[in-house]
């Protein structure tokens, strides 16, 4: 869905780990020396259809239609009615 997410997202989680693995060698005054942790993030070769494949599958259970909104209500309430997801809950 999103270009290079795994390979951007192995970098920032890569980062976090080493800055809290620094904060802990700095609070310990030396005491820890934490060992470097290996970050890998993996990614599925179809990860750019994943949403799309979510909302089949969500589409193909018996629950599905009571979680939808039909036209006639969108027509009845309007594009309000897209702020409540009996899903999620409300969205704002």
């Amino acid at each position: 869905m999103f270009k290079d997410f795994d390979r951007r997202l192995q970098r920032d989680i890569h980062r976090l780990v080493n800055q809290r693995m620094k904060l802990s060698y700095q609070l310990s005054q030396g005491r820890l020396n934490p060992t470097p942790i290996e970050v890998q993030v993996v990614s599925h070769n179809m990860q750019r259809y994943a949403v799309w494949f979510g909302g089949s599958m969500l589409a193909s259970t018996p629950e599905f239609y009571s979680v939808c909104h039909t036209k006639s209500q969108y027509e009845e309430y309007g594009p309000s009615i897209c702020r409540h997801n009996p899903v999620f809950g409300t969205m704002t």
